[in-house]
């Protein structure tokens, strides 16, 4: 077993070279596990058919994005067997079902509004987060997005302390804030967000501030069929045709953002799952990407992780173009 590294310690060796990150669920998970768990998610939900969880028995997991691939597959499946067969209409509705479902749950257990995080807890996050030129997040919750609108107030309260403008990209339009193209842009929601939508116009979009929770304008914009843009296939295939195929600037802006970052990239509170395939292979295929750090748990196994890291980087390893390290990600006060 190769020596577990503490993060302060690699944040010193690499304080001369372009630091990214990118993050997973268990950013989110280390804000509240219990709310940001997928198990959580599927537990307390009451609107999914008894024939639907019985999938998620049968198959062991309690990820809705698995259980929406297993339905599109076998819909696919069934309609190349037999036009006639009805069944395959209907699991493709059980999809878009359970996906609809997966943005109610998320809407339901989300804290409303920042008003319900501790102003120390965003402020460490913001610390943390101030080690990175580039942050890349895979999470939609709005958790990332409420942390950035406090810097002012961190600067406030530690004027001695520099944390550098993360900015998403977005500026006013009218009664909204609109995404446009800017090289200053560092903050990218590679899968999207709750909060990110296209609006009638076609502008990718987020909300103004207007002295409403923003849980509650996301709701009103569902209702108003103004649905959050955010990636929930369930296969790396359909997440990358979503994001390259559909016509969608932001996601395909955001993803080629991450294939031209350069020196070194910490992935924090990811699995590896081959789920988001399209995203490690990105990481990959970029030469100028040197060292790769990643995290890793005390609840994870690390051959366990080792061995997916392997699937993804082995090749540039052997190659002797890419390090791959991991670092404890226990010791580290992210909130």
């Amino acid at each position: 077993m190769e020596k577990i590294l503490e993060f302060e310690d690699v944040i010193s060796e690499t304080k001369d070279y372009d630091r990214n990150i990118l993050l997973g669920n268990g950013f989110s998970m280390a804000f509240d596990e219990k709310r940001f768990d997928y198990s959580s998610l599927l537990e307390y939900s009451q609107r999914i058919p008894s024939c639907v969880k019985r999938i998620f028995n049968t198959f062991n997991t309690s990820d809705f994005e698995v259980i929406i691939k297993k339905l599109e597959s076998s819909a696919q499946l069934l309609k190349a067997y037999d036009r006639r067969l009805t069944t395959s209409s209907r699991l493709y509705q059980e999809a878009n079902n359970l996906r609809d479902e997966l943005i109610n749950r998320i809407l339901e257990i989300h804290p409303s509004s920042q008003n319900d995080i501790e102003k120390d807890r965003i402020f460490n996050t913001l610390f943390f987060l101030s080690n990175f030129n580039k942050i890349f997040t895979l999470n939609y919750d709005c958790l990332l997005y409420w942390v950035l609108l406090n810097r002012e107030d961190f600067l406030k309260k530690y004027p001695n302390i520099e944390i550098f403008k993360m900015d998403d990209g977005f500026r006013p339009y009218y009664n909204e804030l609109a995404w446009k193209q800017k090289e200053t842009q560092n903050v990218f929601y590679l899968h999207g967000a709750l909060h990110i939508y296209k609006n009638d116009n076609g502008l990718i979009c987020k909300p103004h501030n207007d002295g409403r929770y923003l849980m509650d304008i996301i709701k009103d914009n569902i209702y108003n069929n103004n649905y959050p843009l955010i990636v929930t296939e369930g296969s790396s295939k359909n997440k990358l045709n979503k994001i390259l195929k559909e016509n969608n600037k932001y996601l395909s802006y955001c993803y080629s953002k991450l294939k031209g970052i350069k020196d070194v990239l910490f992935i924090h509170g990811h699995s590896l799952d081959k789920k988001d395939k399209h995203v490690f292979e990105a990481i990959s295929k970029n030469l100028t990407i040197k060292t790769v750090y990643i995290s890793l748990c005390s609840k994870e196994n690390y051959q366990e992780k080792r061995e997916k890291a392997d699937t993804f980087f082995a090749k540039r390893e052997r190659e002797k173009t890419l390090d791959v390290n991991f670092y404890d990600a226990d010791n580290i006060n992210i909130w």
